[in-house]
């Protein structure tokens, strides 16, 4: 090895020695890092307080629409149709009074006809025979009054007789001029005593005329038919100089003045409506009048249009006579007054046969209970508390029912007690929160208990 490259190597040696001495000097010179103490990390929960109120038992139920009353119009006369409504078609709207269709009254009217000459025939019949008792009666009198004196000349002709004067076959002639007159004062008689039975007969007729003459009428006016209410057209069977025979449907329609849901409630749902021991005087066993009053009659009835919900006010009136064999619901029915009313097209439509609807019925309100949200009950039946020191605890109520977002608590809570909704993931006890009160959720649940919101 040359000098120059010994001497190049040696110049390494202070480099290396300069550096294990800075080295050196910083670890003995190095500070220890400020140590902090650990602190608890408050986690942020929306509470609310438990509120007390009278919940208002409210049940869903759907249904279709179908139509309150059904009118068919069945012809009562035979005849060809002369007339008809233009807008006699299936579908269409028609108003109360409005001429649907004509029978031709033409036979019936020649009907009529005959059945007035056949009155006044009998009484013609019964004129004449009122003055036919009157003549009868005259000449019964004047037949009496000769019998009268034919008896005072036999009484006369008897004593000549007697007395030797006359003979006896002028005697036996007067007596038989009495036996005459006596027959024909009988024969008058009896003739009278006869005309009452003929004038009652001749009556009797009188009143069977006027009867088909007002039968006659009535299927005058029958050949006329006209709506009997607001209506809408659901079938025609009839046309234009068709020949109808009697009792042919020649039409339908359904009532527009009101509609009927009937409406398929969960058992459990509809028994919630009815709380006997909510109402002041009512406990146990009611009769059919209770149990309407236990009802509140409003409904409301609610139709999803498209992206629109669209709402009618209904009425309860009655309930199904039994429960649907396949869904074992209860069938309820609601009528909505009016449904052609407030119509906005393409906004609000008209209830209609066949909608499938949403009814909501509601009970009178319950004794005060304690209620939290849906969302704030945990699974097993707990619930979390924010501690008066702010930490979690974990409590378990027994919860009385459930009603949409609704939760009636019977008992593990108190009012005022702060529940937690928001979820916490994960939830320890004892853990540190910091509480925010969510009064748009209370004003909310508070509004749907009370039955101020629709039921969800």
């Amino acid at each position: 090895m040359s000098a120059s490259a010994l001497f190049k190597k040696l110049l390494i040696i202070p480099g290396i020695a300069l550096g294990v001495f800075v080295l050196f000097f910083l670890v003995k010179s190095r500070q220890e890092p400020p140590r902090s103490e650990i602190q608890e990390v408050a986690r942020s929960v929306r509470i609310i307080g438990v509120p007390e109120i009278e919940i208002v038992p409210r049940a869903l139920g759907y249904g279709m629409v179908q139509a309150g009353q059904t009118w068919e119009a069945v012809a009562e006369v035979a005849g060809k149709v002369v007339e008809i409504h233009p807008q006699l078609k299936k579908g269409a709207l028609l108003r109360e009074g409005d001429v649907l269709l004509r029978i031709d009254p033409a036979e019936y009217g020649l009907a009529k006809i005959r059945a007035q000459a056949e009155i006044e025939n009998l009484e013609a019949q019964l004129n004449e025979l009122k003055q036919n008792e009157q003549d009868i009666r005259r000449s019964l009198d004047v037949e009496k009054r000769s019998l009268g004196i034919s008896r005072q000349e036999l009484e006369r002709r008897q004593r000549l007789f007697a007395k030797g004067t006359i003979s006896k076959s002028a005697l036996e002639q007067e007596e038989k001029r009495i036996l005459v007159q006596q027959n024909a004062v009988q024969n008058l008689q009896t003739t009278l005593n006869r005309l009452p039975s003929q004038r009652k007969a001749i009556q009797a007729k009188i009143a069977s005329s006027q009867a088909n003459l007002e039968g006659t009428g009535l299927d005058i006016q029958k050949t006329t038919i006209q709506v009997p209410f607001d209506c809408r057209i659901s079938e025609s069977n009839v046309e234009l100089a068709q020949f109808v025979s009697i009792g042919k449907v020649l039409l339908k329609a359904d009532n527009i003045g009101f509609v009927e849901i009937l409406a398929q409630t969960p058992l459990n749902a509809f028994k919630r409506l009815f709380e006997p021991r909510s109402l002041p005087g009512v406990a146990g066993r009611v009769n059919l009048e209770q149990l309407k009053n236990l009802l509140q009659e409003r409904a409301w009835v609610r139709f999803h249009f498209g992206d629109t919900v669209v709402q009618w006010e209904g009425r309860f009136v009655r309930v199904s006579e039994m429960l649907d064999p396949q869904t074992r619901t209860v069938g309820v029915y609601v009528v909505v007054d009016e449904p052609y009313q407030k119509i906005r097209p393409g906004e609000r439509p008209p209830l209609v046969k066949n909608m499938y609807c949403e009814v909501e019925m509601s009970g009178h309100p319950r004794n005060k209970s304690l209620i939290i949200p849906r969302a704030a009950l945990r699974p097993e039946n707990t619930v979390y508390l924010a501690s008066r020191d702010s930490r979690l605890e974990r409590k378990k109520v027994e919860v009385d029912y459930v009603q949409g977002n609704v939760v009636s608590v019977k008992d593990g809570l108190a009012a005022g007690d702060r529940v937690i909704v928001s979820d916490i993931v994960p939830a320890i006890d004892g853990m540190l929160l910091k509480p925010e009160n969510d009064t748009t959720l209370l004003a909310a649940l508070i509004a749907e208990a009370v039955g101020e919101v629709p039921l969800k």
